[in-house]
């Protein structure tokens, strides 16, 4: 039985009172929460939270080697030395073994084209204020029978009765004649009356509306707006397919203005099930950062790739040319 290494111990006892921990030079371990949801076996879950890794998140905030000289008793420039180590060794270790088991975190391994991936242990739920909570099973939901009526022979009795049509008075034609005529009268008046194009007329009515037209007013200026397509975080169990990368041609789901932001969108889009996410580095004069699930070599595969997507994720892509 192997011993887990004590700065990964120390990390994964952090994750229960901080939200983000950050290894410098190496990448950042954030929290994502999720809300109480009832599956289709009709079993509730409590709320969790699970961890999402963001590998542009590498500077250093302070806040592992601080504790860790804490919990250690050792100089601040000693723990300081000893995470950037840290960082730097496991950088190492992953890239010559493929694959390496961060405690009981997750598992990091490099894709085909190279790229560091997580992959959380979603069996751990990091919310403290749920500790002790398990799933609940509502049981299966049984339908009420439907009681279905037997079959009555009708008697005589029940057969229905001959109703003799009643005869129609006079005062019921009178009223008939009156509107045929009222009818006719509109009809000849609203031909009989000469059009004017200054004015509107009304249809069978044989008086004349005068509304005078007046010049529509000038459409209001539309602001462009950035907008992008908020969901609830939830995790995709399913795989999706990926487009094939190499021309330099993004598939853009978000672009933000401070990479934060930008950060948050990239771990959503992890937690759905999305593979090769990144932020595409802005150049300078650009003004946003820009969230890719992935790269095309032309432009027909791009929006073969975006319609894909968004008719299976329902999601909004669009094709960017860097």
């Amino acid at each position: 039985m192997t011993t887990m290494n004590p700065m990964i111990a120390f990390i994964e006892h952090l994750l229960y009172t901080h939200d983000c921990v950050i290894i410098p030079h190496f990448g950042g371990f954030v929290l994502n929460s999720q809300d109480f949801k009832l599956d289709d076996e009709q079993v509730i879950h409590p709320k969790s939270k699970w961890v999402a890794f963001n590998e542009r998140l590498q500077s250093d905030d302070g806040l592992l080697a601080t504790l860790w000289a804490k919990e250690k008793n050792i100089s601040q420039k000693q723990a300081f030395a000893t995470v950037h180590q840290f960082g730097q060794t496991l950088a190492e270790q992953i890239k010559a073994d493929k694959q390496f088991q961060f405690g009981n975190i997750g598992v990091f391994q490099i894709s085909k084209s190279g790229r560091l991936q997580f992959e959380p242990n979603k069996a751990i739920n990091f919310d403290l204020n749920q500790y002790g909570l398990t799933p609940v099973s509502l049981g299966t939901l049984k339908k009420k029978p439907v009681l279905q009526e037997s079959p009555v022979e009708k008697s005589a009795v029940d057969l229905p009765t001959f109703q003799p049509e009643p005869k129609r008075t006079r005062q019921h034609q009178f009223y008939t004649y009156v509107l045929l005529a009222f009818f006719f009268g509109g009809i000849a008046a609203y031909y009989l009356t000469e059009p004017n194009s200054r004015y509107v007329n009304s249809s069978f009515s044989p008086l004349t509306i005068r509304i005078k037209k007046t010049k529509p007013a000038a459409p209001a200026k539309l602001a462009v707006v950035e907008t992008l397509k908020k969901e609830p975080v939830a995790a995709v169990q399913e795989e999706i397919e990926q487009p094939e990368t190499g021309g330099g041609i993004f598939l853009v789901a978000g672009s933000f203005k401070t990479e934060s932001k930008a950060a948050t969108c990239q771990a959503e889009l992890v937690a759905k099930g999305f593979e090769n996410v990144q932020i595409i580095e802005k150049k300078a004069g650009e003004g946003h950062y820009r969230v890719s699930v992935g790269e095309v070599a032309d432009f027909d595969a791009g929006y073969a790739a975006a319609a894909r997507l968004k008719a299976e994720k329902k999601l909004d892509i669009w094709v960017y040319k860097r």
